[in-house]
């Protein structure tokens, strides 16, 4: 079983941060995220946590491109897989990364989704193809995701 510790400077940085978002967005950026993660939508005590950590991680003024990024993002939820992986390449101490990490540790420690989390059993030859095949789709994420990036950071916000 994997421990998921993030030391609160490795992602987040300082002046990552974001008091200006409401109530409604973060809800709908929660509800987002989760989707993107595990492909369904969280219990609303999950979305109200996410809400809870944003405010206290993300409390400075938005640097301007983070602030576009999350708003291409939050106009266009289909881009979130792309934009994490080019995020993750990057801009890894970015805002969207640190909030899909967020989101990500209060998914793990529920009890709700943890099982998702666990590790499975898998065969080595499946295990192999699996991650030749997950490679491939990572690699084309990124190379779309860079390109979606561009456009989200010159559109800004």
């Amino acid at each position: 079983m994997g421990l998921f510790v993030v030391h609160r400077e490795s992602c987040f940085s300082p002046r990552v941060a974001s008091g200006a978002e409401d109530q409604r967005s973060l809800q709908v950026e929660a509800r987002l995220i989760a989707r993107y993660l595990l492909g369904r939508v969280p219990s609303q005590e999950l979305v109200e946590r996410y809400e809870e950590a944003n405010r206290a991680l993300f409390t400075g003024p938005v640097d301007q491109e983070d602030a576009a990024v999350i708003g291409f993002v939050s106009r266009h939820p289909w881009s979130v897989p792309f934009m994490d992986a080019a995020s993750g390449l990057l801009r890894p101490d970015g805002m969207l990364r640190g909030k899909i990490l967020t989101m990500g540790a209060i998914l793990e420690t529920s009890p709700e989704f943890a099982d998702e989390f666990l590790p499975r059993t898998v065969r080595p030859t499946r295990l192999l193809l699996r991650l030749f095949v997950l490679g491939l789709a990572a690699a084309a994420y990124i190379v779309l995701g860079t390109l979606l990036y561009a456009v989200a950071i010159r559109s800004r916000a």
